[in-house]
C-alpha cells in the first residue's frame, strides 16, 4: 500500500453523551474495556500505517497514557493541542502549521467514531482519482443529523449537503468522520480561526466541481453520540460483528477475561468482557453483553444484563442493572434498580432507589429510597 500518514482529530467535548463525557474526552470512553482511540490507533497499525498525530483540545492531558500504547504498535504519535477550539478545519490547519504532516496521502479520523474502513481501498480510490479530498462513506436511514453526500457513477461528489431537511436530497450516503485528504488542501484553510471543514471548505469545493471523491464500501461505522449507540458499539465488538477486540484473554468462546478475575461458581452467559481484578460474589449472575472495567465488584444477588460499568465500580447485593451506563468509581447500592440510565463517575446511589431514564450526574449522592418508579 502507498505509505499514508493519519491524523485523529480527538478535541471535542462529547456534550452528547454526558455525564460519560463530563470529565472524560469522548476517545478515551472506553469500548469494550479499550479506549476508543487505542482501538483506532490499533486499526491503523494493522493497516500499515506508522506515523499518526492526535490533534487534541478539551481535557488533552489525559491523554498522556495513549503514548505508551502507540510504542506497544510500533507508532509515531504526536501530541499536537491546539490552544483554543478551533473547529475541524482549523484543528487540521494547526497540525499543518506546526510541521507534523508532510506531502503524504493523509488520512482524517474523528475521535468519536466506532469504524473499520477499508484503508487500502480508500486510498486507492483516492489516488486513481487524483482526488484532492475522498469521503469514506456510510448510510443512514435519517441523514438529518449528518453531512449528506451524492454522487455521480464515477464516484465525484456532485452535492454535498450539511444536516439537511428531509426534502432536501434522497441520498442516505453519509459522512463518516474519515475522510482522505492531499494535505495542499489544507493551505485554503485561513491560520488561527475557528473554521469547519465540512460547512466552509468542501461545499466550496464541490461548487467548483474539485476532484472531492466518495466511497462507500458497505464497512461498519457508528456514532457514538448516543447513549444506546454507546452501548451497541460495545455489544457489537463483543458479538464479533467487527474487527475490534476486546481488553483482556479471550478464556472462554465470547468471554474476555483480564488478570486476577475472581468469580467463582458464577457463570457468565457470552459474550462478555470482565477487566483486571474483577470481584463476582457467588449469587449473582451477569446475563450477557455485559462488560466490567477494572477493580469493579459485584456483590451476590445482584443481576446485570446488556450494560457497561467502568473501572472500579461497586455494585451492591440484589440491584439491577440493565441497558446502562455505570461510570468509574460509582456505587449502587442494595437492591437498586437502573434501566436505560447512566450513573456519572463517583456517583453513589443508596439502596433501594428505581432509576429508569434517567442520567445522574458526576459525584452526585442520591440517599437510600429517594426515588421510586412504577415498574
Amino acid at each position: 500500500m502507498v505509505d499514508v500518514q493519519a491524523v485523529i482529530l480527538a478535541g471535542g467535548k462529547g456534550t452528547r453523551l454526558r455525564p460519560v463525557t463530563a470529565d472524560l474526552p469522548k476517545p478515551l470512553v472506553p469500548i469494550a474495556n479499550r479506549p476508543l482511540v487505542i482501538h483506532q490507533l490499533a486499526h491503523l497499525a494493522a493497516a500499515g500505517i506508522s506515523d499518526v498525530t492526535l490533534a487534541l483540545g478539551y481535557n488533552a492531558g489525559q491523554f498522556a497514557m495513549v503514548e505508551a500504547e502507540a510504542e506497544r504498535l510500533g507508532l509515531n504519535l504526536r501530541l499536537v493541542v491546539e490552544p483554543s477550539p478551533l473547529g475541524t478545519g482549523g484543528a487540521l490547519r494547526w497540525c499543518a502549521d506546526q510541521g507534523v504532516f508532510d506531502g503524504r496521502p493523509l488520512l482524517w479520523l474523528n475521535g468519536d467514531v466506532v469504524a473499520a474502513p477499508n484503508i487500502r481501498s480508500l486510498t486507492q480510490l483516492h489516488l486513481d482519482r487524483g482526488a484532492l479530498v475522498t469521503f469514506w462513506l456510510t448510510s443512514v436511514r435519517d441523514v438529518t443529523a449528518f453531512g449528506v453526500v451524492e454522487l455521480d457513477p464515477e464516484g465525484h461528489v456532485e452535492r454535498f449537503i450539511e444536516k439537511p431537511a428531509p426534502e432536501e436530497t434522497t441520498s442516505h450516503l453519509i459522512n463518516a468522520g474519515i475522510l482522505m485528504l492531499d494535505p495542499a488542501v489544507l493551505g485554503r484553510i485561513p491560520p488561527d480561526t475557528f473554521y469547519s471543514f465540512e460547512r466552509e471548505l468542501i461545499p466550496d469545493m464541490v461548487a467548483e466541481r474539485e476532484a472531492v471523491y466518495g466511497l462507500f464500501d458497505g464497512g461498519y461505522w457508528l456514532d457514538i453520540g448516543q447513549p444506546r449507540h454507546y452501548l451497541n458499539a460495545n455489544r457489537h465488538v463483543i458479538e464479533g460483528r467487527m474487527s475490534w477486540w476486546p481488553a483482556g484473554q479471550l478464556t472462554e468462546s465470547g468471554l474476555w477475561e483480564g488478570d486476577g478475575v475472581q468469580r467463582d461458581g458464577v457463570r457468565v452467559i457470552h459474550p462478555a468482557v470482565l477487566g483486571d481484578r474483577v470481584l463476582v460474589e457467588p449469587g449473582a449472575k451477569l446475563f450477557g453483553r455485559t462488560v466490567l472495567g477494572a477493580d469493579t465488584v459485584v456483590r451476590r444477588g445482584a443481576v446485570l444484563e446488556d450494560c457497561v460499568l467502568f473501572d472500579g465500580v461497586e455494585v451492591g447485593r440484589d440491584a439491577s442493572i440493565v441497558d446502562s451506563i455505570v461510570c468509574a468509581g460509582a456505587r449502587i447500592g442494595d437492591g437498586v434498580i437502573l434501566r436505560d440510565s447512566i450513573i456519572g463517575a463517583r456517583a453513589v446511589v443508596g439502596s433501594g432507589n428505581d432509576l429508569r431514564r434517567t442520567r445522574l450526574w458526576n459525584d452526585v449522592l442520591l440517599p437510600p429510597g429517594t426515588i421510586a418508579v412504577d415498574p
